[in-house]
């Protein structure tokens, strides 16, 4: 698990800073008002990428990790569904560009952005996932971030080519699908044969998932859209530039529990208290490692938005400070809310993402009316406050109350830690 956490790790860190600095180059092209309408149209196709995916990453790559002979059915089924999900979602964000434009560059790159929906549902990485070959992964990630880099050097020039990111994120996950569709065939001689029979339980659970985790974008990518609709374009671009960090660095959290979840799952089927020991130790880990890493995160910030992009962001390094406990927050809730999902109880973990969602509705614009950019950070970091609360209480909950009937304790104690 620890080689498949660093091959993930080594090639996420590799694409991150590919991608970190075609966005530095962006903002420093494209200026705060150009950074903002990026940062807007990235959120918007986030939140519909969301749906398309429905989901069923988590639960596809948990099914599989249980029973690997049904990866063939599995795949068929969900890429399917995604595929209509796709084809609707891109009628509904051509709908969208045209209601909320504020400039003909913004629709532009609004439409084009959206045209990487129609390649998500090949994105076939939970596949390899739930068979723990987590080089492909990271190969599959690692190539979609290059090609967005190269097209963006290549092609952006001036504040008014912008659209062209749409394209390059296009490209770059189009490249991605085409790459996990042939790596799917080779590695696991697999077929892509779409199927019209779809599961109960695809549906159920994986519906279930993909709410919680539409409600995690509301929360996150939804931020950015909250202000998108509240305040000047120059503030987006701030808190833009701000969460582009956040996310970044929160992609080694949620790589740290994708690749935890295969073996949660089989820990939890296997019924012999190896679960609760492994949330354990890892959460004594995780949690010094969040304490740890949050305090330099809060001191370097102001200096770090400084260098990435220009003086002109100054004002971003108050959000990015408070960024640094939602991140430190996710890491240790992420127990919780991806045990649960490894134990089936996933519409507990969708609870506890409604509740981030809704706090962060309100709490966002409100914080942004009484301190600006760096309020609407806060409200984002009790929100996050609220989910790990939720986390935690239905998490020992469902876990205390399966260990009494199910599992016996490795040791005296462990079970209930």
């Amino acid at each position: 698990m620890f080689k498949n956490f660093l091959s993930l790790a080594g090639a996420e860190l590799f694409a991150k800073v590919l991608t970190f600095a075609a966005f530095a180059y962006l903002a420093r092209v494209a200026g705060p008002d150009g950074f903002g309408y990026i940062e807007f149209a990235a959120a918007a196709v986030m939140c519909a990428g969301l749906i398309v995916e429905q989901g069923f990453n988590p639960f596809g790559a948990r099914e599989i990790a249980k029973a690997p002979e049904r990866t063939g059915a599995l795949v068929s089924e969900i890429v399917l569904v995604r595929m209509l999900l796709a084809v609707g979602l891109y009628v509904a964000l051509v709908m969208f560009a045209l209601a909320v434009g504020r400039a003909a560059v913004q629709t532009r790159l609004l439409l084009v952005y959206g045209l990487s929906l129609l390649a998500m549902p090949l994105f076939l990485q939970w596949v390899f996932q739930g068979h723990d070959r987590m080089q492909t992964v990271a190969a599959i990630q690692l190539i979609r971030q290059l090609v967005f880099a190269v097209v963006v050097f290549a092609l952006v020039r001036q504040a008014s080519q912008i659209w062209l990111v749409g394209l390059a994120e296009t490209l770059g996950a189009t490249s991605a699908a085409a790459v996990g569709v042939w790596a799917y065939r080779r590695q696991l001689n697999g077929r892509l044969a779409l199927s019209w029979q779809f599961s109960s339980q695809l549906l159920r659970e994986g519906a279930t998932i993909g709410l919680s985790q539409i409600f995690w974008v509301v929360k996150m990518s939804g931020a950015t859209l909250i202000l998108g609709l509240i305040a000047s374009a120059e503030d987006v671009g701030y808190f833009g530039g701000a969460m582009r960090i956040l996310m970044a660095l929160h992609t080694f959290v949620w790589l740290y529990f994708f690749n935890l979840l295969p073996s949660l799952s089989r820990a939890w089927v296997a019924g012999d208290g190896s679960f609760a020991m492994l949330i354990a130790r890892s959460l004594r880990l995780v949690a010094l490692a969040s304490l740890v890493g949050a305090g330099i995160w809060v001191a370097v910030a102001p200096l770090v938005v400084r260098v990435v992009y220009g003086e002109r962001f100054t004002p971003a390094g108050v959000a990015l400070q408070w960024f640094a406990g939602v991140c430190a927050v996710a890491a240790l809730s992420g127990h919780y809310r991806f045990g649960l999902i490894a134990a089936g109880h996933q519409t507990a973990e969708m609870v506890t993402a409604l509740v981030g969602a809704i706090a962060a509705m309100i709490l966002i614009p409100v914080g942004y009316s009484m301190a600006g950019v760096g309020g609407a950070a806060a409200g984002l970091f009790v929100a996050e406050i609220l989910i790990g609360i939720s986390a935690w209480w239905l998490g020992t909950r469902r876990f205390q109350h399966a260990s009494a009937q199910h599992f016996q304790p490795a040791y005296p104690g462990e079970v209930t830690r």
